[in-house]
């Protein structure tokens, strides 16, 4: 039987990025490990070439630390995910200064498209959290998007327990009026 670690013990991705900037190359590796398909499915999207998908998330991922100490990153996964569509698109425009227009067009078009709809519903999550007091919006980034405990907000903010799930409840609803008020379905 294979054993993980449960996810409390987990460094999150913002935690792993910290450690890459900080010059700690082991951080690469649970990187590597939670984002590697998911960027090899964008790349293919767009390339439809698997050795040329390869190369780029490969080459993303040599870049990574010298990206990670360049820019201020709030959500990781939807960062990659940008960063190796603008890869992808500047690869294309190399071969045929249209093909990442019409590509990106095509995709755009596409109601099934689950990667560019998750990138939406990420982006206006990430806009909506953003809209919310800073106390509701920490406790909901640590809890949510981190995976920490109430015991592990409550130490990381400061605040008491339930001080955290009040931030909690009344975070998530006012979450679910602005994704409202935006059009955003939830």
């Amino acid at each position: 039987m294979f054993l993980r670690r449960p996810d409390s013990e987990r460094p999150s991705d913002e935690d792993l990025l910290a450690q890459l900037r900080a010059g700690k190359r082991r951080a690469w590796g649970p990187l590597w490990d939670r984002y590697a398909h998911l960027l090899f499915g964008v790349a293919m999207k767009y390339l439809q070439d698997t050795e040329r998908a390869k190369d780029l998330v490969m080459e993303f991922f040599a870049d990574l630390p010298a990206l990670a100490a360049k820019h201020e990153v709030r959500a990781f996964r939807p960062w990659v995910h940008a960063v190796v569509r603008n890869r992808c698109l500047m690869e294309l425009r190399k071969k045929d200064p249209h093909a990442g227009l019409r590509n990106e067009a095509a995709l755009a078009d596409a109601d099934t498209d689950e990667a560019v709809l998750r990138e939406a519903s990420l982006q206006a999550l990430e806009a909506a959290i953003n809209e919310l007091p800073e106390g509701q919006a920490r406790c909901i980034r640590l809890f949510h998007l981190e995976r920490k405990s109430y015991a592990e907000v409550a130490q990381m903010t400061g605040m008491p327990v339930e001080q955290v799930r009040s931030h909690l409840q009344n975070g998530r609803r006012k979450l679910r009026i602005i994704l409202e008020r935006h059009g955003t379905q939830h």
